[in-house]
């Protein structure tokens, strides 16, 4: 376990933060597309929206700088303000190092399930109604209306499908918990800081999807409207859920749970608390569900994310260094 001197000023945390944030969201622009093909028009090029595989591309190769990028700053950074000794050996510098950005695991195979399972099961809780009206479609995995081959959420061989539940959540779940969680607990900053703080900047990295939405609508009135409204709800959404994966990552001193969670919820998307009223005879059971699922969630939050569940000494670095079991 490392100790958690405040080694670095609050104020260079801060900028780093807003770094990365900038690195991350203007690397998804920047980077030029790779080979195209030869009969496409400049035109065209130009009107590829963010589903195009070029396009995914290459945001791809993006996020993958970004990240070498931030990397090489926090050990540079680490290295120069003495977070991590400087005179210990590199092998120990560098386990520490991983460890700080939730990428050590521990040393006990059933520790290592926890990190997969018990965080699942939280989630799931959380969706008890929507999944039980996935339910009632016959539409969850393996009943008579599920197809993996069309139903495109699961298609995670697909350039869509690779983003948003695989490459999206790993890369945002590093940049945005492991990179800044990281520098700000190096700075001193407090738990209640890091777990209601950071989340703003995360959800504030998601409002350039707005902008994308006004474009690809046609830049009309009526479409500013919209992407404002989508923007909000997008803003208020990946906060929350930002809250919760900042806490979870503190909790179990990994990236496993919190990038299997955001990979979930982006699967479940936005819960359809509308629709309950079509439900007939079900419609008062999926309301219960609704609220009795956030209420069971909220208490057991805090026990099912135990850290001796996910951890031992040599692997978790945030949470008993901090306030304790």
């Amino acid at each position: 376990m490392l100790p958690l001197n405040p080694v670095i000023p609050s104020w260079l945390a801060g900028v780093s933060c807003v770094l990365f944030t900038v690195m991350f969201v203007g690397s998804l622009y920047v980077i030029p597309l790779g080979k195209v093909p030869a009969d496409k028009p400049e035109w065209l090029l130009k009107t590829m929206d963010r589903d195009h595989p070029l396009v995914i591309q290459q945001r791809f190769k993006g996020i993958l700088l970004t990240s070498i990028l931030a990397i090489m700053y926090l050990w540079c950074m680490f290295a120069y303000t003495g977070a991590i000794p400087t005179d210990s050996p590199l092998i120990t510098r560098l386990y520490s190092f991983l460890a700080m950005l939730g990428l050590s695991l521990p040393g006990n195979i059933l520790k290592l399930v926890n990190h997969a399972v018990i965080p699942l099961a939280l989630v799931a809780i959380l969706f008890t109604s929507p999944l039980l009206m996935t339910y009632l479609h016959n539409e969850l995995p393996f009943q008579s209306r599920f197809s993996w081959t069309q139903n495109k959420q699961f298609l995670f061989y697909e350039w869509i499908g690779i983003r948003n539940y695989i490459v999206g959540p790993v890369a945002e779940e590093f940049i945005f918990r492991a990179c800044m969680v990281s520098i700000t607990a190096f700075s001193g900053a407090s738990i209640r800081a890091m777990v209601f703080g950071l989340p703003l900047v995360f959800g504030i990295a998601h409002i350039h999807h707005g902008y994308e939405f006004f474009v690809k609508k046609g830049r009309t009135r009526q479409a500013l409207m919209n992407a404002a409204l989508v923007t909000v709800a997008q803003l208020v959404y990946t906060t929350l859920f930002g809250w919760f994966a900042t806490f979870l990552f503190l909790r179990t001193s990994s990236l496993i749970a919190p990038c299997l969670c955001h990979s979930f919820c982006n699967i479940m998307g936005l819960p359809d608390v509308g629709s309950i009223v079509h439900y007939g005879p079900w419609k008062k059971w999926l309301y219960l569900a609704l609220i009795g699922g956030m209420v069971l969630f909220g208490l057991l939050m805090r026990p099912l994310t135990q850290p001796s569940l996910y951890g031992d000494p040599y692997s978790s670095a945030y949470w008993p260094l901090t306030v304790g079991k």
